[in-house]
């Protein structure tokens, strides 16, 4: 793939799909775009989500994209990191108390309890979303079944 030297002439509409917190799809898009063109914004979105996006594919991306046009930070290489969502078992904990409390649910309802999750905590829902893929709907049932 060539790299372009020269800004996008979206690269506002990229920065904003590159900075969403509820769609790591749409991270993932924008950072393939970026990666088309090396300009001090993309560099500057490339190398931020390579180093803190809580989706390891959008991060790997990012870290690949920036590795192609050999950015660096303070003068050294970057490095991708281990796969870190950034939770842990306390603030999952935390939101589904917040979100069945919110719900005010006598029985447990998969889809209403799905939406208000992702009103509560748009993020934790898209990262979890990538996570467990095809096992959403499963961790969500268990966690909420262990739930004090």
């Amino acid at each position: 793939m060539k790299i372009i030297q020269a800004e996008p002439a979206n690269i506002e509409e990229l920065k904003i799909k590159a900075t969403t917190k509820d769609s790591w799809e749409t991270r993932l898009a924008a950072v393939n775009e970026l990666a088309k063109y090396d300009c001090q914004k993309s560099r500057y979105i490339l190398t931020k989500l390579a180093s803190s996006d809580r989706v390891f594919a959008v991060k790997e991306a990012a870290f690949n994209a920036a590795q192609a046009m050999g950015i660096t930070k303070k003068g050294v290489p970057l490095v991708l990191k281990r796969k870190d969502i950034g939770y842990s078992s306390k603030d999952f904990a935390k939101i589904f108390s917040r979100v069945k409390r919110d719900t005010q649910m006598e029985e447990f309802d998969l889809p209403v309890f799905k939406k208000q999750f992702q009103v509560v905590s748009s993020e934790m829902y898209d990262v979890m979303q990538y996570e467990e893929q095809e096992n959403f709907d499963l961790w969500i049932t268990a966690l909420y079944a262990n739930l004090r």
